[in-house]
């Protein structure tokens, strides 16, 4: 006759009422117990399964934390694992008892997979990316919120090839470029606009490939552009911005400078405060290039606000950079980092002020503005 493995003999309701504290407390390995004999058959009749989920979901609540991490390690790969249990263990605040479901757990739902590669944090989201098989909206959502070390294990899987939407993911966040930029190049992950919008946070290695997407950009845009309407008109106000801009720069008001470089370009605070540190200075002289700036205006500049954090042959190669670069190009790159900022804001938490901002920049992206030269004009003359 078969023997039938029980877990907990049943008790009327009174029973149990009066007798949970206790059992709790006389016994808090309980469930780590019938979890041992549970995992050490691979097979359970379905009497079997049904007690065993009854107390795992009846106990686990209570369990101590060093018991729930050996159950999830014994029960996370079983081949009965009752499902139910399955995502409680999956979703437990424990981040080691979460840890192998999310691992090696082959049933759980989709769509609580997309759920943790959203909230994370990083381990778990490395539980997910290193999961045997992974959905589409899985993979979008770890591009999409996890960090640099859970993006390089789904780029070193050979089982997954990232689509062009995830590839465009990655390429708007600037923290994975500074940190993968290589690697996702390497990878032809980088789409031409991701590399032209991320300049300012790319390795050095492929800052010339964003000039290069730039110049052609610009040369395919010029093309697209009907005979006699390419000839520019002297634009006083711009002017007259250019020379509170360089006036700034000589009198070393590096506040005053960023806030009319942002004004004229239509760049977020953020970003021109950014290029004001002393590893920005070839995105600098982008800027400069895009608002006008002539060779010897720029020099003056650079040397004003970075001469004494840059060195001289640091200045020069910049300054070859500005010598090689088109106007065109330069308007390229600077009209992607306006659109990288209206991305970061729109997904950022704003007051009314900031809004009013948001859509000053979007008057100004596809070109320099008059109408943001003449505004930086008047603060610049208060």
């Amino acid at each position: 006759m078969r023997q039938s493995q029980h877990f907990s003999q049943p008790h009327s309701s009174k029973e149990a009422s009066s007798k949970s504290s206790a059992s709790t407390s006389v016994e808090p390995n309980v469930l780590l117990s019938a979890t041992e004999l549970y995992a050490g058959r691979p097979r359970h009749d379905v009497e079997d399964k049904k007690i065993f989920l009854e107390l795992a979901q009846n106990l686990l609540p209570s369990t101590p934390v060093s018991d729930r991490r050996r159950i999830a390690n014994l029960l996370a790969s079983h081949p009965e694992m009752p499902d139910d249990f399955l995502e409680n263990l999956a979703t437990d605040d424990d981040h080691l008892t979460a840890y192998p479901a999310l691992r090696y757990s082959p049933r759980l739902p989709v769509d609580l997979l997309v759920s943790t590669a959203v909230s994370g944090p990083d381990t778990l989201r490395k539980a997910v990316a290193n999961r045997p098989s992974l959905r589409e909206s899985v993979i979008s959502a770890l591009c999409e919120h996890a960090g640099a070390d859970v993006v390089r294990i789904l780029l070193d899987r050979n089982d997954i090839l990232l689509t062009s939407t995830q590839q465009a993911k990655l390429s708007r966040r600037s923290d994975i470029v500074a940190a993968l930029g290589l690697e996702l190049a390497g990878q032809d992950a980088l789409n031409p606009d991701g590399l032209m919008g991320q300049f300012l946070h790319l390795p050095p290695q492929l800052k010339n490939k964003a000039v290069a997407a730039a110049e052609l950009t610009s040369l395919v845009k010029q093309a697209q552009v009907p005979a006699g309407q390419q000839a520019k008109y002297t634009d006083t106000a711009h002017l007259r911005l250019q020379d509170a801009i360089y006036n700034e720069a000589l009198n070393q008001n590096r506040i005053r400078f960023s806030d009319l470089l942002g004004r004229g370009l239509g760049l977020s605070q953020a970003t021109c405060d950014m290029m004001l540190q002393e590893d920005q200075a070839e995105g600098l002289t982008v800027a400069l290039k895009a608002l006008g700036f002539g060779l010897r205006h720029t020099t003056t500049v650079l040397v004003r606000l970075l001469g004494t954090r840059v060195s001289l042959q640091e200045i020069r190669a910049v300054l070859r950079l500005y010598r090689t670069l088109s106007t065109g190009a330069a308007e390229v790159l600077v009209g992607q980092w306006i659109l990288q900022d209206q991305q970061t804001l729109a997904k950022t938490p704003q007051h009314q002020p900031q809004y009013q901002e948001v859509r000053q920049q979007k008057e100004t992206a596809t070109d320099l503005s008059k109408k943001s030269a003449a505004n930086a004009l008047k603060d610049a003359s208060l």
